[in-house]
């Protein structure tokens, strides 16, 4: 709900839906007319009761009508002050221009108007200083791209401008190799497969991506199970893509979720079909992971200053390790 202490407004925009205009959904509609915000950025503020039809409060999936009034209250940006935090880092490799880390589980990758401390650029700031690439701005020093708080595993880090828009378009040109590496629910009737879908945001959670025949963006996750036990599957991972919550939510998708997935079925142990007098020995699992069993495990690059490939991989956290040995000792 729209509080205005804690969003001092910098704009009201006022539109009146014209005559004849096509019934699409509000949020396509305000971004066609409305440039400078992004969609989600629209669709939060819907969801904050920000934005108003004939004054009355609308969801995202609302559908205009001509005529119809529609004001938007757009907040002025938080000034949000980072302050650097001595946290533990494993760094796997750095030089003067790049670092390459081994993210641990629990760890936010970046501040946000809801989390300002206790994020990796916090502990960034505190082992580099001023030594980040500025280019993501202030928010977001030195990150070229991200992991999900509790998956685990390889990012890198620029730690000057001069590199970090080379290690982006690595990424987006998809020349980086990402390899992950899962623990899965449920045997998988093809071993080897891709999921190709569009993603979008679940409308009754924003924080759930689900996957979409019409919107979203396209995300593409290979996989391939390189160990098979009865009820579990290790999977390893190869993207083509760099989606929000991409291979949780595909593998959701395609019936086998990543045990511990709190958002995407990984503690649903009906996936299982064991015996009830099993629910005792899963809890216990579950509360030892108490995550996604997600690791990035191998990350490839060409060095930006050298032209040399860099390639970096790291073992599984102990978390995943000891759930891959009770599978083991229960016969799983």
């Amino acid at each position: 709900m729209y509080d205005p202490l804690k969003f001092p407004l910098i704009e009201e925009v006022d539109l009146v839906v014209e005559p004849n205009k096509e019934k699409v959904r509000i949020d396509k509609h305000i971004f066609s007319q409305v440039k400078r915000i992004s969609r989600n950025k629209i669709q939060t503020l819907i969801d904050l009761n920000m934005v108003t039809v004939n004054d009355k409060n609308i969801k995202s999936n609302y559908k205009i009508n001509p005529g119809d009034r529609i004001k938007i209250k757009i907040p002025r940006a938080e000034k949000i002050n980072i302050e650097a935090e001595n946290i533990p880092i494993d760094f796997m490799f750095q030089d003067n221009y790049l670092a390459i880390i081994n993210k641990q589980a629990g760890l936010v990758v970046h501040p946000t108007l809801s989390v300002k401390n206790g994020t990796l650029v916090n502990a960034l700031m505190y082992h580099f200083k001023d030594q980040l690439s500025s280019v993501n701005g202030e928010l977001r020093p030195g990150i070229v791209h991200r992991l999900d708080k509790d998956t685990t595993g390889l990012m890198v880090v620029a730690k000057s401008d001069l590199v970090h828009q080379p290690l982006a378009d690595q990424f987006a040109k998809k020349t980086a190799r990402r390899e992950y590496l899962g623990i899965c629910m449920g045997k998988f009737k093809e071993k080897r497969g891709r999921v190709d879908t569009l993603l979008t945001r679940w409308q009754r959670d924003r924080r759930v991506m689900i996957p979409s025949e019409f919107e979203g963006k396209r995300a593409i996750t290979n996989y391939e199970v390189i160990k098979e036990y009865n009820k579990f599957s290790i999977v390893k991972f190869l993207l083509e893509t760099g989606r929000t919550h991409q291979i949780r939510t595909h593998m959701k998708h395609i019936g086998h979720p990543l045990f511990g997935d709190p958002y995407y079925g990984g503690e649903n142990l009906r996936v299982l079909n064991l015996p009830k007098n099993q629910e005792k020995r899963l809890g216990e699992m579950l509360s030892i992971i108490n995550r996604q069993a997600l690791h990035a495990r191998k990350l490839d690059l060409v060095h930006p200053i050298t032209g040399k490939d860099i390639s970096f991989e790291c073992d599984i956290p102990e978390d995943m390790k000891k759930i891959i040995a009770l599978i083991e000792e229960y016969e799983y």
